[in-house]
């Protein structure tokens, strides 16, 4: 007789490993693999899964023994995050999932681990981690950054010109509108009188001056910035409330910290940050209880 295809419900909940009394089954090992395929696009072998399940299970616990724990409406709160950067909602999420044979309860349990080792890391990184000037400066140096610059950035002067678009409006109005602000674009070449013109238009928002500066923005956006000249606007934006550009009123230099000493010095910190993650999980293994079946 030919043996069955399919695993019984008995042997796919086979319990593989006890890890402070708490159970890893076969079903949880096959749920993570699809879980990182799903998600994260990378294949897992079979003990890969077990050892991330079995690191699951110990973020948890040892974040538990220091008070720090995320019930079930903050981990749903995540979930619905998650689902809305998708522009989905959490029944569509769970959906979604049940089609590709996961459990949303999956990657709940995930969220829930991360989650809590974060926060357990991040209380512990404060007090045992430090990122001194000295290690940014032979950061850049390395790159090949000029030093000099690292502490000089660009100081932007910038206004948010709406032209408010109903989301309920049809295409035609929006196209419309969109016309408008192309124009306005093209005729505006100061802050002053574009600013003046910007207004005269109907249902249009100017909102007041805004500093920025260029280490608070990403690498795509200060590009942009940088590109276009002072006193003119950015290319127009379809955004929930209409359409949106910026006008760029000033530029200047400034002492300060460059976004790319920022950079670097966020990347030493993420560096120490799972190099400590590293340590405490390893030490969390060593005095757990973990049962192989």
């Amino acid at each position: 007789m030919a043996a069955p295809l399919v695993s019984s419900p008995a042997a796919a909940q086979q319990v593989l490993v006890l890890v402070q009394g708490q159970p890893i089954t076969s079903f949880d090992v096959a749920q993570r693999i699809k879980l990182a395929q799903l998600t994260e696009r990378r294949s897992l072998s079979q003990k890969q899964a077990l050892d991330d399940l079995v690191n699951e299970k110990l973020k948890i616990a040892t974040a538990q023994r220091y008070g720090i724990t995320a019930d079930t409406d903050e981990v749903n709160k995540l979930f619905a995050s998650m689902a809305s950067r998708g522009g989905r909602t959490p029944d569509q999420l769970t959906q979604a999932l049940g089609t590709s044979g996961l459990s949303a309860a999956t990657l709940k349990e995930k969220m829930r681990a991360d989650y809590v080792w974060n926060n357990y890391v991040r209380g512990r990184y404060s007090s045992v981690t430090t990122i001194r000037d000295s290690d940014v400066f032979a950061a850049l140096e390395t790159k090949g950054e000029d030093l000099t610059k690292a502490q000089r950035t660009t100081e932007y002067t910038v206004r948010q010109i709406v032209l408010v678009v109903s989301r309920t409006a049809p295409d035609a109005s929006r196209a419309q509108r969109m016309a408008e602000a192309n124009a306005l674009r093209k005729r505006f070449t100061d802050c002053e009188s574009g600013v003046t013109d910007a207004r005269s238009l109907k249902e249009t928002v100017v909102r007041d001056p805004v500093i920025r500066t260029s280490a608070d923005m990403s690498a795509p956006l200060r590009k942009i910035m940088d590109e276009i000249p002072v006193g003119q606007t950015t290319a127009p934006e379809v955004t929930r409330a209409g359409i949106e550009m910026v006008a760029i009123c000033s530029r200047r230099e400034i002492i300060g910290e460059s976004a790319q000493k920022r950079e670097v010095k966020q990347e030493l910190q993420t560096k120490q940050f799972d190099a400590l993650s590293k340590r405490l999980l390893d030490e969390a293994r060593k005095s757990a209880m973990i049962q192989y079946r």
